[in-house]
């Protein structure tokens, strides 16, 4: 059983509403000790860790900022 957790994100710079993502527990830990985003959780998708730093929401950095360029292989560069 996967012990998950739901965090409230601050208010989006863009459009001000505040969000949530959901964590497992012991990365959230993780996290909280001091790690940074990407080594306390290091398989969610880079948009949600952004998300959870700057409450930016994925939809709204991609109003600001573009989609990220994809490869011959559809990945993000």
């Amino acid at each position: 059983m996967t012990n998950t957790v739901t965090v409230p994100t601050r208010p989006c710079f863009h459009c001000g509403k505040a969000g949530e993502v959901e964590v497992l527990a012991e990365d959230l830990a993780r996290y909280n000790s001091g790690a940074l985003a990407q080594v306390a959780f290091p398989e969610m998708h880079r948009a949600l860790r952004e998300q959870l730093i700057s409450g930016t929401h994925p939809e709204c950095w991609d109003q600001l900022f573009g989609s990220p360029e994809l490869d011959e292989e559809g990945e993000e560069e």
